[in-house]
């Protein structure tokens, strides 16, 4: 989760065009003033209220914004899915050279997507 959260932060500094750096500096004062309110008034109690549920939709949503970075938002430029288009930038740069293929290129990274989830499971 914190992985996810530097980097959607990171987008939101680029896009307001402020340094990144400062932007994660405001965002910890901001979350501690949060959490000493939070102390103070005893928030912790309605922890109490949390299920499992809430616990499993949090680390689901974690989960689809990993497996859309991996394999590549219709929106995005990157990702496995890029590869099998033969006319995406990637392969540009390969263009000349009578070796490369790219579905061996598409192949081979939809290989170690899936050796890597394997190996997490």
């Amino acid at each position: 989760p914190v992985l996810a959260f530097a980097e959607i932060l990171y987008k939101l500094s680029q896009s307001l065009d402020v340094p990144f750096l400062v932007l994660n500096a405001w965002v910890g004062i901001w979350v501690t003033i949060y959490m000493v309110l939070a102390a103070v008034f005893d928030l912790n109690r309605v922890i109490a209220y949390a299920t499992r549920f809430t616990d499993e939709i949090f680390s689901f949503l974690i989960a689809v914004i990993f497996i859309i970075n991996a394999l590549g938002s219709p929106f995005s430029t990157v990702g496995i899915y890029h590869y099998f288009d033969f006319s995406h930038q990637s392969h540009d740069a390969y263009q000349d050279d009578p070796y490369y293929s790219h579905w061996a290129s598409a192949l081979l990274s939809l290989g170690v997507c899936i050796g890597t989830v394997q190996l997490a499971f």
